[in-house]
């Protein structure tokens, strides 16, 4: 109803700048419809934003607009003013008039370019007044947008876009005014993006590479803003991590896969950074058909035992059940891939047979066991825990780069 009394005032208006002549034929009365105006009404579709369009002609027989008034259904009013080639000049936006008042505070601006398609300044506000935005073009054509906290003193986010639209910088700040995050692009479209403790100090470094096939790496920081607390390495198809000490001795380590039928691998060193031992999990991600929710789940396949040198001195394999051993070598030396000792064990997780193999793999010696026997293995229960950390930051994009038609020699 509002929106069909809205159109009808108008079209009384509308009527009132043209012709309007009455006539008494045979007794009646008659009321030709006017020629055109310079005001036009357009009543878009119900389904848009907009309530009703008014658009302003310099003359009735003009084609370009010199104005565009806009009734949003939210009760903003918007104007489009145009230049007398047809591209927009400015606009500007009105929020609503507070109830019992005529006063309506301005909601947005802008100056654009030539063309019409850019901006030469804009600025926002909120319905209290405060300032929400600010964006100016610069002598060397890059464009500077500041946003503000709700007091719209405070500036909350610093940017530059280069003139071609691309980013250039973005400063993050808290409300006490402390800088939160930059993030700074160079000329290739490699990103740098670092965070800040609330003191000051460094708190993370990450790189994004412009190339499609370099790593996305991030470091993160101890308090000190200086000492490494873990490192991460994003590639196309692994997330792989090390976990520092504040002595900046290396504690653990992660390597997971991202296919379907993933991977994921735990070193553990000692206190003095040297490796100890390595678990190997199998990771299957599903979807719950009662829940519809996707379930990772992880199951212990094997641990390595190593030396100071990282070799193995013992490496378990896992039944099914992630906790019984299944088979057991024991390389003689250490690291070695065919001499040894193997062992292999019954579901019950006692010994079965126990076979020496030379350097070239052959059996040399075999030995058995029965179930009464119950040789078991030591496994301690340090090594089938899995860590947990504080989940790892999702890795920023890269710049959309198109590959090469040739890679690696391959068309």
């Amino acid at each position: 109803m509002k929106r069909i009394l809205t159109v009808l005032a108008v079209l009384v208006a509308v009527f009132a700048t043209g012709m309007l002549v009455f006539t008494d034929h045979n007794g009646g009365w008659s009321v030709p419809f006017p020629g055109k105006t310079k005001v036009r009404v357009i009543a878009p579709p119900a389904s848009t934003l907009e309530d009703i369009r008014y658009v302003t002609y310099p003359s009735k027989d003009s084609t370009i607009p010199e104005e565009e008034q806009i009734e949003y259904k939210s009760g903003v009013t918007g104007y489009i003013y145009y230049r007398s080639n047809g591209t927009i000049r400015e606009t500007t936006e009105f929020w609503p008039a507070p109830e019992g008042s005529t006063q309506r505070q301005l909601k947005s601006g802008s100056v654009r370019t030539d063309d019409g398609t850019g901006f030469l300044s804009d600025k926002s506000f909120r319905a209290d007044g405060t300032r929400e935005r600010e964006g100016q073009r610069l002598v060397d054509g890059t464009y500077q947008i500041d946003f503000y906290f709700a007091d719209g003193a405070r500036l909350a986010k610093h940017q530059l876009i280069s003139a071609d639209g691309k980013p250039l910088l973005e400063q993050v700040y808290r409300d006490n005014g402390s800088m939160q995050s930059v993030l700074e692009v160079d000329s290739t479209g490699k990103k740098t993006i670092t965070t800040y403790f609330a003191d000051g100090k460094t708190e993370s470094v990450t790189t994004v590479p412009s190339n499609y096939w370099e790593d996305v790496t991030a470091v993160y920081y101890f308090p000190d803003g200086v000492t490494v607390a873990r490192q991460i390495d994003w590639t196309s198809y692994s997330t792989n991590v090390d976990y520092y000490r504040q002595d900046g001795t290396k504690r653990l380590s992660s390597a997971e896969t991202h296919y379907s039928g993933g991977s994921f691998t735990w070193v553990h060193y000692d206190a003095k950074g040297k490796p100890v031992f390595k678990q190997s999990y199998r990771v299957d991600t599903k979807v719950d058909a009662a829940t519809g929710k996707t379930v990772t789940t992880y199951l212990l396949r094997e641990v390595d035992e190593l030396n100071a040198d990282g070799k193995v001195t013992r490496e378990i394999d896992f039944a099914s059940d992630g906790v019984t051993p299944n088979q057991v070598f024991i390389p003689k030396p250490a690291g070695s891939y065919w001499a040894g000792t193997r062992k292999t064990f019954r579901a019950d997780g006692t010994v079965e047979k126990v076979e020496e193999k030379n350097g070239n793999g052959d059996v040399v010696s075999t030995k058995t066991y029965t179930a009464q026997d119950n040789v078991r293995e030591n496994v301690p229960a340090s090594t089938l825990v899995r860590p947990v950390e504080a989940d790892l930051p999702i890795p920023p994009k890269k710049t959309a780069v198109t590959p090469p038609p040739y890679y690696y020699g391959f068309p």
